[in-house]
């Protein structure tokens, strides 16, 4: 997943399944402005394998919120 930071700042992305509940937590950190690669392996926060679903990634920065659908199909 590609994320542009247009301000610098604290930036959050969390992995939710489909009832809201954070699954995993892939970044909780202060970023520079800029474009920032991340990746989700599909484990849990636990380091289980997800299930097959719909999941949502949020991405919080200084300059707004943004939502991503990811599915997962094994």
């Amino acid at each position: 997943m590609d994320v542009r930071v247009n301000v610098g700042g604290g930036v959050k992305i969390l992995v939710l399944n489909g009832t809201g509940e954070e699954v995993e937590k892939l970044v909780d950190q202060q970023l520079n402005p800029g474009n920032y690669r991340f990746q989700w392996d599909g484990h849990n926060r636990l380091g289980s394998v997800v299930g097959n679903g719909v999941y949502v990634l949020v991405i919080n920065q200084p300059s707004g919120r943004m939502m991503r659908k990811v599915i997962v199909l094994r």
